[in-house]
Order: C-alpha cells, then structure tokens, then sequence
C-alpha cells in the first residue's frame, strides 16, 4: 500500500474493475480509478472493514509493513504505522484538503470512497516530510522533494491538532 511495486493486491483490485482496454484516461478517470483500486487494496488487505465509518486496524497494517519495509524493521516499522496511525487523525481534522470533487466514470460500476486514497496520500506526504535519516537519500531530487512536501503541503505532524 506504501509501495505499490510490492504489493501484490493493486493488481487484482484493478483487474476487478474491469477498465476498458487500450484507452487513455484522463486525470480525473485517474484519480478516480486509484480511488477504487486504493479502496479494494485497504480492504483486500484489512486494514479496514468493508463499511463505513472507516477505522485503519493498525494491526494488519502491522503484519503487512513486515513484509515490505527495510531493516531494520525495528526502526522502519514503528515510523510506518505511527505515520498510518497520524495521518487517520489529520484526515479527519484536514480531510477536505484533499477531497476533490470528480465527475461520475461511466465505467466505474460502484462509486468509491476516497478515505484509502486520501490515507495513502498522506503517508507518502509524512514518509517524504519526516523519513528517518537512516532510510533518506540524501540527494537534490530528494531535498528539493522534501522542501515542496513540506512548504507547500504543510506540515502533517503540525497540524494535528
């Protein structure tokens, strides 16, 4: 959910969309399409129930962080679910920061609920801001990364209050 290239589960979510083949799509069928597969990833993988009201279950999260963070995973883990555990709470302080306000897909069957996406933007907003210096790359791309995530976004961990 954190790293889309290990997760098995955004396959199969995409695949249960049933998207047309061969198209292009737009920003708005984008984002609209990672909204869903985000939503079926959280679910699929437990970190929260079907219904809503949504709660993230830090547990399962817990479990999945341990078989794709990097060691040490005493360090790596901890920071993972403390940004899951921070970035439920700015969302529901904040939530409208990053709602937007799409047209229905016509080939999205059910509509979708963005709290998944709204959470996994978040933690890559907080992972980027706060990465332990053990796991940052200290680079221009990343400063420069880590400049915008925390000048133009704001800081998460300020504002949970």
């Amino acid at each position: 959910l954190t790293r889309p290239s290990l997760d098995k589960g955004i396959t199969d979510c995409r695949r249960s969309l049933n998207l047309p083949n061969h198209r292009k799509f737009n920003f708005a069928e984008l984002y609209t399409i990672n909204m869903c597969i985000e939503e079926c990833n959280y679910i699929s993988s437990g970190y929260i129930e079907v219904d809503p009201p949504y709660r993230l279950d830090l547990a399962n999260i817990r479990i999945n962080l341990k078989t794709i963070m990097p060691q040490p995973q005493l360090e790596s883990i901890p920071f993972m679910v403390d940004a899951y555990n921070k970035c439920e709470v700015f969302r529901s302080l904040h939530g409208g920061r990053f709602t937007l306000h799409l047209p229905d897909i016509d080939f999205i069957e059910e509509s979708c609920n963005p709290f998944a996406q709204q959470l996994t933007i978040c933690v890559r907003i907080h992972a980027m801001q706060k990465c332990p210096g053990r796991f940052y790359v200290d680079s221009a791309e990343c400063r420069l990364a880590r400049d915008y995530f925390t000048q133009c976004v704001g800081d998460i961990e300020a504002n949970l209050a």
